[in-house]
């Protein structure tokens, strides 16, 4: 997958070194031709270049004062009124444009003849067709190698990918060679997690109690339950933030292994292609979006140490890779226009959603969302709810979340299980859900219709 990723960057790469040497020759170009352009344009026509293109650079370096002068004018006249503040624009821009006057006062003169010489001209034209079909041809033959040079890196990479799909193909028959009873956990292949009679005590307190349900390939689960239920508790369990008291956890990575995530250690979840967000955005607030994304892939690098210190080949490559990956999911979350910017003073819808992007830069296959929905207003959990859907449909995750917002997981959910005290009080559609007595006796304290008498 990074392979075949890093072919687009490599030819974009290269399409970039094609147009640098482009300019490059180009320049040069211009710098033998110039002897005999001058020779061929007359004096007026050169002073009129000349005072175009100094026109054109006073305006680039002018744009800034003139909207300085259009600010100070505002607040001149919100404070002392308009006479002072017109008094004022007219002095500045005085100023402003008599550099302009200058200029055209300098090469705006006519001098000399307006006409050039035909043969000066004759010749340099001439002279500037060879050098242009030097220069097509001379970018027809990069154009050439590139493709070549490219030809092999794909061939090369192609080789690269057949060793270690024999690799993987390997260690899949050793594994089952061996008769791992882990792989036979999981009875139906479109199961990506499944949970048994999973229990978890703080002391005395069993805050989950003999909860089993299982997760679906593609779907979108909800938990949902009063405060306290031990929604959180079975998000820490399964991402081995707390180690269950009793019970088992399994899920089925995207190569089709099942993963006993009991055996785990916490850090190394994310290697599964499980990813988790929190209740609260937890984000690096001195670091720019694009920069908390690219943290998000840290666990993807295989660059060591060295390869850090040195800045080496190989990890400027991933490094190419991680940005190019980044970047699209910001494109493809709407979240472009916030990618230089520092996390801090942004709404709190879009740190939410540039927390939900950053889970993304690992290809995770479940993505665990602990109450997505908190603190957003009724437009913000509309705009999350398609974000999620989203996520779902073009990247093919499975979504698990804890939500409070019954309207949003009515809503996006496609499977809905609900606990109260740790323990399972019902499993089906949203449908199902709402109109289940016992889950509306847990929420209301009573059924619909006792609750409406």
């Amino acid at each position: 997958s990074f392979n075949q990723r890093y072919m687009a960057i490599a030819e974009t790469l290269m399409h970039e070194t094609i147009e640098k040497k482009s300019a490059k020759q180009t320049l040069r170009m211009k710098r033998r031709l110039l002897p005999l352009e001058k020779k061929a344009t007359s004096e007026q026509e050169r002073r009129a270049q000349v005072l175009e293109a100094k026109l054109d650079n006073l305006a680039k370096r002018q744009r800034l004062p003139r909207l300085a002068v259009e600010q100070t004018f505002i607040r001149t006249y919100l404070k002392k009124g308009k006479e002072p503040a017109e008094a004022y624009q007219k002095k500045a821009l005085a100023k402003l444009d008599s550099k302009e006057q200058a200029i055209r006062a300098k090469w705006g003169a006519e001098v000399g003849s307006a006409e050039s010489n035909p043969e000066d001209m004759k010749h340099y034209q001439e002279a500037r067709a060879a050098e242009h079909g030097k220069l097509t041809a001379y970018m027809a033959n990069c154009e050439q190698q590139e493709q070549a040079t490219f030809a092999k890196l794909k061939e090369k990479t192609e080789r690269a990918n057949a060793v270690l799909r024999k690799r993987v193909d390997h260690c899949k028959a050793k594994l089952e060679s061996m008769g791992d009873s882990t792989q036979d956990a999981m009875k139906h292949k479109d199961t990506v997690l499944e949970i048994n009679a999973l229990e978890m005590r703080f002391g005395g307190v069993k805050a989950v109690d003999k909860l089993s349900f299982t997760v679906k390939d593609g779907e979108i689960f909800g938990l949902i339950g009063p405060n306290g239920a031990g929604k959180t508790t079975v998000f820490n369990c399964i991402t081995q933030f707390n180690k269950r008291t009793g019970g088992s956890i399994y899920y089925r990575n995207k190569s089709g292994e099942v993963i006993d995530l009991v055996k785990r250690k916490v850090h190394s979840i994310i290697d599964t292609g499980i990813v988790r967000t929190f209740q609260n955005v937890e984000l690096i607030w001195e670091l720019s979006v694009l920069d908390n994304m690219l943290i998000g892939a840290h666990s993807l690098y295989n660059a060591n140490f060295f390869d850090h210190l040195l800045h080496t080949r190989k990890l400027r490559r991933e490094e190419r890779v991680m940005k190019a990956k980044a970047l699209e999911v910001l494109e493809r979350l709407n979240l472009m226009d916030y990618k230089d910017m520092i996390p801090f003073g942004l709404p709190y819808g879009i740190l939410k959603k540039i927390e939900l992007a950053r889970t993304l830069m690992v290809n995770p296959r479940l993505i665990i969302l602990d109450e997505p929905a908190a603190g957003l207003n009724d437009a913000e959990t509309e705009e999350l709810a398609e974000t999620i859907a989203t996520i779902r449909k073009d990247y093919g995750c499975t979504i698990f979340l804890v939500e409070h917002d019954m309207g949003l997981v009515m809503d996006i959910c496609d499977t809905v299980c609900a606990i109260s005290f740790g323990k399972m009080l019902a499993i089906g559609t949203p449908h199902e859900i709402q109109t289940n007595a016992v889950v509306q006796e847990a929420y209301l304290g009573g059924t619909m219709t006792e609750v409406e008498a």
